[in-house]
């Protein structure tokens, strides 16, 4: 876990790099994208050079030299081996004319090609051929720069203390007697400064000279990719890394452009975005740095780059792994998390379905408690109805009674036998029982007063009874009345109605045929007909 948090600020270290200077990267990368095209322009350019080269032994030596010296300057960062050979027949040339201004000429870049390879040995050699002394100055800067080169170059391959500051210290006497052959107020002047004090480790005036050199001359083309590479290397050593990736980029666009494969900014950028952890595009930098090394066909570049890159590509790998590793962390994490999420749903679904059930037999129950109430209060109502009905109708009977007893008594008394049947007959009773009956009907109305218009709301216009009363109920009224006040017995109805069981039936069955509701749901219809 430590070192994925290094990692993560290594990472975030190198994105913030890279948004610093994005728009200057995306020019190299679109000038990489266009290499092709630049490095045709350069072939272009060194086969109308070459065209020189047909009949060249009938030309002089001088124009010779002239050619030679041409396609030397155009190989010379293009193709190793073939800047060898025009600088071998420079010099083969040179010595034919023995001029030893223009050998010494041929010797120098003889040796700057050699430096290139990093053959240093036979470099050295051949600047050791050269006497100083009969160079004229414009040679003399030439001369003196590839000695410092020479050495400053060793110090880095060999790279062993002792002898790395021993090359460096030579390196630095060699370019000081650079710098007393041109000019105080020149670019070369400034640039040569430069070089010596990043040489010497004072890297503050270094970023002073080369400064004032970007400021007051126009520095262009090979020159301003290394003036430019040796600035990015001071402005590195005083930790202003953005500024110093920005003109290690503008080297390497530079060299890309001039079809320079002798690349050393592109594999300086390289090994700076490494150490600041942008992988990726130190590792596509750099491959980018290897194919030129190998078309130019120089050992040191390619030597140079074998010792990083196995570094960069492990690190990338590494990197590859950590992010599999926390890549597989997260789906692990994340299909904890699912199970966990679906474990939940399941729990809250299950819950749900819990109150859902709950509610349903709470509104179930409040129903049921409902209905109940309503039949209490039904039954309550029936009671208050027929109790005081009760009472009252009891109290007249009494009253009834009572006369009916004092009548027969008179009559005992008087001996009229005859008369006391009269008070006994049949009509008598009968009128008794409908006045019990419009009692009842009236009882039962006040209860459910809308039962005549619910009972008719049963049938069809054509099938629907007639003369039926909302004040006054007839035989078939009172027989559902009845039901309704739950007394759905068929003998007990018979009994209140004075009828027999068979004509009660009949009676039910003639409303139900009639009726638009199935038989056997007529009663229940007629149970649901509401109470006051």
């Amino acid at each position: 876990m430590k070192y994925l948090s290094q990692l993560f600020i290594f990472l975030l270290f190198s994105n913030s790099i890279y948004s610093q200077n994005e728009k200057i990267f995306l020019t190299l990368d679109s000038v990489i994208a266009n290499k092709v095209q630049y490095e045709t322009l350069k072939k272009e350019q060194i086969k109308k050079l070459s065209n020189n080269l047909y009949d060249i032994t009938n030309k002089s030596t001088t124009q010779q030299f002239r050619i030679y010296k041409k396609l030397h300057q155009a190989y010379f960062t293009f193709n190793y081996d073939s800047a060898m050979v025009y600088a071998l027949k420079l010099l083969k040339t040179a010595n034919k004319k023995q001029d030893i201004s223009l050998i010494s000429y041929a010797k120098i870049k003889l040796s700057t090609s050699l430096l290139a390879s990093g053959i240093y040995n036979e470099a050295k050699d051949t600047l050791r051929t050269i006497n100083a002394n009969n160079l004229p100055d414009s040679l003399k800067l030439s001369f003196y720069y590839n000695y410092s080169r020479l050495y400053f170059d060793m110090s880095d391959y060999y790279q062993d203390s002792f002898y790395s500051d021993n090359y460096i210290n030579i390196g630095l006497q060699y370019l000081d007697s650079a710098i007393v052959v041109v000019d105080k107020h020149s670019a070369d002047y400034f640039s040569l400064s430069g070089l010596k004090n990043v040489k010497s480790g004072k890297f503050t005036n270094a970023l002073v000279d080369f400064e004032y050199l970007f400021e007051n001359f126009n520095i262009t083309g090979r020159q301003f990719a290394i003036d430019a590479s040796t600035y990015s290397y001071a402005l590195e050593q005083k930790q202003n890394i953005p500024e110093s990736i920005k003109f290690k980029i503008s080297a390497a666009i530079e060299d890309i452009m001039l079809a320079n494969k002798e690349n050393v900014a592109l594999i300086q950028l390289a090994t700076a975005l490494f150490k600041e952890g942008n992988i990726s595009k130190s590792s596509e930098y750099l491959k980018v740095a290897l194919d030129d090394a190998r078309s130019y066909g120089a050992a040191l570049r390619k030597f140079q780059i074998s010792q990083i890159q196995p570094i960069i590509e492990a690190t990338k790998l590494q990197i590859s792994e950590s992010q599999n590793l926390r890549i597989k962390r997260y789906a692990q994490l994340v299909t904890f998390l699912s199970l966990f999420i679906v474990l939940i749903i399941f729990l809250l679904f299950k819950q749900l379905r819990k109150i859902k059930r709950a509610k349903y037999e709470i509104n179930e129950s409040n129903i049921a408690l409902q209905i109940t109430n309503n039949k209490l209060r039904e039954v309550n109502l029936i009671k208050e109805e027929y109790i005081g009905y009760f009472f009252k109708t009891n109290s007249d009977l009494i009253d009834k009674l009572e006369n009916y007893m004092q009548a027969v008594d008179n009559k005992i008394s008087t001996n009229k036998i005859n008369e006391i049947r009269s008070l006994l007959s049949k009509n008598k009773i009968n009128q008794e029982r409908e006045e019990l009956y419009r009692i009842f009907d009236t009882v039962f109305l006040n209860i459910f007063p809308d039962f005549v218009k619910s009972f008719n709301a049963l049938f069809d216009d054509k099938n629907r009874p007639t003369g039926l009363n909302t004040n006054h109920l007839n035989t078939d009224l009172r027989i559902f009345a009845l039901i309704r006040l739950g007394i759905c017995d068929t003998k007990k109805i018979a009994q209140i109605l004075n009828y027999s069981d068979n004509t009660i039936n009949t009676y039910k069955t003639r409303i139900k045929n009639k009726a638009i509701v199935p038989n056997e749901e007529f009663e229940k219809e007629i149970l649901k007909i509401q109470s006051i």
